[in-house]
This record gives structure tokens, sequence and C-alpha cells, in this order.
């Protein structure tokens, strides 16, 4: 909530004191140029520490959604769950993924030389190969280390979830990542798929409460899965 109070703040304040006199249209289309151009010279003094707050905050906003998905008003919401996901997002998402779109277009660029205009097709088999699956098992190691679960727990947590969260991902991402790597610059990757992710959140998470609905489990059961969603690729 404090990181989104921030981006809110930010977003609404960038041309405070100099907006005197324009026109709508122009506030309109002001405010979102100057906005960018403000995140972009954030993003340029300090990648890492951006990126970790992006995905803070798109985190933090992708599991209110969940819950409100899940019947809970914003008055009964799992703070603590909130701040799991938020933690989720700044330490592992964020950074973890300024290190691999990095190293991902330096072995492409650098070490193949794979410079065509289809580059990007191996660059989207390797990501869902490789860093999906790898950043799903470690956004549930980050969920079961932060709820205090046995080393146990959170191994059958990842066997049952590897293989579901591969196939669940394939009806999105393959499409997603084709822009991905094909048309955004390597710095702005992140956000993009941020973005991406906060309608991917609420698609799991409705799909997490149905299912509870229907008679697969109770409804802490539902909560579970749809926290276990929220970061997921």
């Amino acid at each position: 909530l404090f990181a989104m109070s921030l981006v809110l703040g930010q977003i609404l304040s960038v041309n405070v004191g100099i907006t005197r006199g324009w026109t709508p249209t122009e506030i309109a289309e002001r405010i979102p140029l100057d906005n960018w151009r403000f995140y972009t010279d954030i993003l340029d003094m300090a990648p890492l520490q951006t990126k970790a707050a992006t995905s803070a905050t798109v985190y933090t906003i992708g599991d209110i959604i969940a819950q409100n998905t899940e019947g809970k008003d914003i008055g009964k919401l799992d703070l603590w769950r909130v701040v799991r996901s938020l933690l989720a997002g700044f330490v592992g998402h964020g950074p973890m993924s300024h290190v691999w779109y990095h190293v991902s277009e330096d072995f492409f660029d650098t070490v193949l030389k794979l410079h065509a205009w289809w580059d990007f097709v191996p660059k989207v088999v390797v990501d869902q190969l490789i860093w999906g699956p790898f950043w799903n098992n470690s956004y549930i190691l980050l969920l079961g280390l932060m709820q205090m679960q046995r080393p146990s727990q959170i191994w059958d947590d990842v066997k049952r979830t590897t293989i579901p969260l591969i196939i669940s991902g394939l009806k999105l991402w393959p499409f997603v990542h084709c822009i991905t790597y094909g048309l955004i610059p390597v710095e702005n990757r992140l956000l993009w798929v941020d973005a991406v992710e906060i309608i991917w959140v609420t698609i799991l998470a409705s799909e997490a409460s149905g299912g509870t609905e229907e008679g697969i489990g109770a409804e802490n059961e539902a909560s579970v899965r749809s926290e276990e969603t929220c970061g997921v690729r």
C-alpha cells in the first residue's frame, strides 16, 4: 500500500505548479509523457532499485485484485498476505528479472551473435523453459519462507505447482513475450511484463476462486491457491 501511495502521489503531482492555464487536453497529454520521462530518468539512475519498486507495486496491486476477486472488501483484506506479495516483488521478481533480461540479451547478442528479425523466437522458448519455471518455484519458495512453512511442505508445493503453472502460462506468456523480446527495449521489459501480470493475476485468481466454489476445497484453500497464482508466470 505504501508503494502504491508513492506511485499514485508521483503520478498526480508530477506537473504540480506548472499546469495553470493548461487546457484539459494539454493536461491529458503532458501528464502521461512527463510521468514516463520521470520513470525513465529514475530507471537510468537506479535501474535495480526502480525495477524492485515497480514489481513491488504491481504485486501489491495484483494481490489486492486477487483478494477482491475472492469476495473480500477493502477493509477485510489479509494485509500480511499483501505484504508478502509486496516483498516477493521487491526482493524477488524485480531484481531477478533485471538480471535475467540482461543475461538473456547478452547471451543471444554477444555469445550467439543472433541478430535476425526472428531472434525473439528462441528467446521466448528459453524464457518459457528456464526463466518461467525458475521464477515460479522461487515465488513459491519465498511465500513458504515468509509463512514459515516446513521445508518439506515448500518442496511439496513446488512439486505440486511446477507443471500446472507451466501449462497455465502457455495460455498467455508465449504471445506476450513475442512483444517482450521482439519490440520492447531490455530496460523496459520488466515494466511491460508487470503490466500484463496485473491482468494475468486477475484471470488466475478468478479461476482459483471459482474452482473452490464448485466444491474442490474450503474457503482458505481458495485463498492459498489465489495467493500462489499472484506472482507466477
